[in-house]
């Protein structure tokens, strides 16, 4: 039995020993504070707890009312200061339990244990429940013929854009021998898809979504082995699968491309609905791009590229005019240079477009995010002004 934990606390209050204990059982608890989020938590599964921490925005008792009538599957656990603690009108207010701030671990064992008790008699009664399919779900592969260009940096921030506009993200780390996408997120993932291969593929009991390790920023990843030797065991028809199983469960999957190309890599481009290629303003970085442009034309899928110029500064170098006459097709999206957010990012392991949202680079992360979206919804009008092409939203 898969149960959704969410832990939702308006003031950024971290779940503690909340989480710590959870992880000893080997559930996963999904952290946020936005509501937005938290509603697209709720609507994925009809097996979810939710520990609805106190706070001063909202309050509790308001909240659990409305998310109890709009997620009636919800099991709710109001989280309280002491002199707040009122289990009747908690139950009143649609809260199936109560936890004091103060809370000691035998009271957390049993509000977890009557939690648990409560989904598997609701699994019982409920074994036809599927969840519904994404209908519109799309894949995008980044990648880049040369590291060190800022790919999976990209990756991410990218994918924590698409989750503050209330997206339901997957990253799978294509990288199966050194990928490190988990490291940048400051994640340690108990199960990767070496685990998923070994134990969940192809068993209907199992799904990818419990292999794979959460965010507090709303993103889940399927991480990479934990040992390179461990990728010779990972084939095409393995990746085929799990890009499928993530496309029912997720809005949007990225995956982080690996700087060469094999089998396993070509079926990610094959079955990515588009592919941001990302360059730089550097003749060396240039030429590999221009031969992997050349590659993906062999094969005809060249049509689903978007070009991505990272680190881009006016009077340096090349100019994007004189670039897009090298490759014959035009810049999709420029992104500024400012190593420093994103080195500081990198070692903090934590996304700039949270902690400097207000740089060049993180709104420059974003407007590429909100086209990508708005392009696939219709919602571009492209017209043609001074010989340069402008996005504008209907």
């Amino acid at each position: 039995m898969s149960i959704n934990w969410i832990y939702f606390s308006e003031s950024k209050t971290t779940p503690g020993e909340v989480k710590t204990f959870l992880e000893k059982d080997n559930f996963q608890l999904t952290t946020t504070n936005q509501l937005e989020r938290l509603h697209a938590l709720l609507r994925e599964s009809n097996q979810s707890v939710l520990f609805l921490k106190a706070g001063s925005l909202y309050n509790v008792y308001d909240l659990s009312q409305e998310i109890s009538a709009l997620y009636p599957h919800a099991y709710i656990i109001l989280i309280m200061p002491d002199n707040m603690e009122n289990l009747k009108k908690a139950m009143q207010m649609g809260a199936s339990d109560t936890l004091r701030s103060s809370f000691e671990e035998n009271d957390l064992i049993e509000v977890i244990q009557h939690a648990k008790k409560f989904m598997e008699h609701r699994s019982k009664l409920d074994q036809n429940y599927v969840n519904p399919p994404k209908e519109e779900s799309r894949v995008f592969a980044i990648s880049s013929p040369k590291g060190g260009v800022g790919k999976t940096s990209i990756t991410i921030n990218l994918a924590v854009s698409f989750a503050k506009m209330g997206k339901k993200v997957a990253i799978m780390d294509g990288n199966l021998q050194f990928g490190d996408v988990a490291m940048y997120c400051n994640l340690k993932p108990k199960r990767t898809i070496y685990e998923w291969v070994k134990e969940g593929y192809g068993r209907d009991n199992y799904t990818i979504s419990q292999y794979m390790t959460s965010c507090e920023y709303g993103i889940s990843i399927l991480a990479a082995p934990q040992r390179p030797e461990f990728f010779e065991g990972i084939s095409e028809h393995h990746i085929k699968a799990a890009i499928e199983e993530m496309k029912k469960q997720f809005d949007i999957v990225l995956i982080d491309m690996a700087t060469y190309l094999s089998d396993i890599h070509l079926r990610c481009l094959d079955l990515a609905d588009e592919i941001l290629l990302i360059t730089t303003n550097e003749l060396s970085v240039m030429r590999l791009t221009q031969l992997y442009l050349e590659t993906l034309e062999t094969i005809n899928i060249k049509d689903k590229v978007k070009l991505l110029l990272n680190r881009f500064q006016k009077g340096q170098s090349l100019e994007v005019k004189k670039i897009e006459e090298i490759f014959g097709m035009d810049v999709y999206h420029t992104l500024s240079e400012q190593s420093n957010v994103v080195v500081a990012s990198i070692n903090a392991g934590y996304p700039y477009i949270l902690s400097n949202s207000r740089s060049h680079l993180s709104k420059s992360v974003l407007k590429l995010s909100e086209t990508l979206f708005a392009e696939k919804n219709n919602e571009i009008l492209e017209i043609k002004k001074d010989k340069r092409w402008y996005l504008l939203g209907k």
